[in-house]
Formats: C-alpha cells, structure tokens, sequence
C-alpha cells in the first residue's frame, strides 16, 4: 500500500470512529438511564413470562374454540385479559376461564361503563344489580349468579331498545307494556326476550350472534329458550360455573357494544354540529 493510499485509508477509519463515537456514547449513557434499564427489564419478564404461559394460552384458547357455548369469548375476550391472568397467578396448571370473571380487569371496565353510557337512570341502575351478580359469583352460589345475569341482560336490551326508539313504554292499569314504534296502527305489544331480541338484531353483530346464538349446539335451546325455563323454575340442572361465564361473556359483549356505539355515534355528533358551526 502506497503512503497516500495508506493515508486515504487512516483518514477514512478516523472518519468512522468518529462518526460511530456519539452512538456508541449515546448507547453507553442509554445502559446507564434508569429509564431505559426498566424499559429493557419489562421487554425481558415481558419475553419470560410470554414463554412460561404459552402452552397454558393455547390451551384456553383451544378450549373456547371447541366449545361452542364460549363463541362470543372470541369476540370479547381479549388476548392481553388472558394473559394477565396466567402471568399473575400463583397456580397456573390450575388456573382456568372460569377465575377470569373474579379479576378487577374484567369487572371494572364492565361496570364503569353503565357510569359512561348515558341511555337512562333505570340503565344505570343494573350497575349495583349485575356487582352483585359479581359477588355471587366469587362465594359460588350461581343460582343466584344466573338468575340475575338473565333478567338484566334482558333488562338492559329492552332499556337499549326504548332508547332507540323501537320500543316505548307504556304503562295501563298499573302494567308495564313494551309498545313497538311503527307506522301501523295496529299496537304490537311485546312479550319476551325473543321477540326484543328480534328487534335488536339489526342495531349491531353482537345482538345479531345473540339472537342466533344456541346452548349446547342445539337448535332447541336459544338464549330466550333458557331464561325463559330459568327464570320460570322449571330448569333446575343449569345453575353452573359454565352458564355464569357464558352470561357473563355475553353481557360484557352487549355493553361494550353499546358504548361503542353510543361513543361513534356522539364524535359523528360533535362533527356535525362543527360543520355546522359558522
């Protein structure tokens, strides 16, 4: 090598290190920022703990999928709800669907949405009614569990639909009638939960897979065949930990949904009236 291109070669390595010199200092005080310490350590017991509950994750996972009277939890259920309740318990070969329902990651957001959703103070009345259906629940007494998650999810699809305007009150001779809005003059008064939830169906999807929606896989037992055999005391064999988690599933799945409509449908608001605006 001649000695200019010796010098061309010195010059152009002096020029990467001092280039590479203000990153590798960068990195270096980076190491050293408490910050960014905590940062990598999360990244780390983030990776472990993926790595430790990973075959217990397949193995909910696969268990909803099989059984079909958890198909509205793949609608619902999130991956990270999941996750946090493997990753914090102490016995996670034991731990199952079942324990999610005691957790405060899946209550609280569940409850603090009948504080959100401004439909009427009777709506937000069930938010003490379904907190205890909570409370029954965590002690195992699940007919008591059952019996209230039955009557409030009708409750709260018939307050839906009053607030929608398909439905009104009315109320004669001291009875409470549920009156469809229509242009016919012939009144239909509505009896039941299948026929609300007929009327639901085409507010969003999830009051559309509920309407369709069958125990067991089997044709004969709908949503309204249940409450109603529940409710009127002649099915005494589905008082159970399974039934609980499926309603509870769905009333999480009916709320969101309505929160999610009613929070589209006032930003829609809100930029009309701007436009609006002069």
């Amino acid at each position: 090598m001649s000695d200019d291109n010796f010098k061309d070669f010195k010059e152009f390595m002096v020029a990467i290190v001092n280039f590479l010199q203000p990153i590798a200092n960068g990195i270096n005080r980076a190491l050293k920022d408490p910050e960014t310490i905590k940062v990598i350590e999360n990244i780390a017991h983030w990776m472990h703990e993926t790595e430790r509950t990973s075959p217990f994750m397949d193995k909910i996972l696969s268990e909803i999928k099989s059984n079909s009277n958890l198909s509205e939890a793949e609608y619902t259920l999130s991956y990270k709800q999941i996750f946090t309740l493997l990753s914090n318990s102490n016995n996670i070969e034991s731990t199952n669907l079942f324990d999610l329902i005691n957790q405060s990651y899946f209550r609280e957001p569940l409850l603090q949405c009948f504080d959100k959703i401004e439909i009427s103070n009777n709506f937000k009345k069930r938010k003490n009614i379904i907190e205890e259906a909570f409370k029954l629940y965590e002690l195992q007494f699940y007919a008591g569990c059952l019996s209230i998650l039955h009557s409030q999810i009708e409750g709260i699809i018939t307050d839906y639909l009053i607030f929608k305007k398909i439905l009104r009150k009315e109320i004669k001779n001291g009875k409470t009638n549920f009156i469809v809005n229509s242009d016919q003059q012939k009144k239909e008064n509505v009896r039941g939960l299948k026929r609300k939830l007929e009327l639901a169906k085409n507010i969003n999807e999830n009051f559309s897979r509920l309407e369709i929606f069958e125990f067991d896989n089997n044709s004969n037992i709908k949503f309204h065949n249940e409450r109603n055999d529940v409710l009127h005391g002649s099915n005494l064999d589905n008082f159970t930990i399974e039934r609980c988690l499926i309603l509870f599933i769905w009333i999480d799945s009916i709320i969101s949904s309505i929160y999610k409509d009613e929070f589209l449908n006032s930003l829609s608001s809100n930029e009309n009236n701007q436009k609006s605006a002069p």
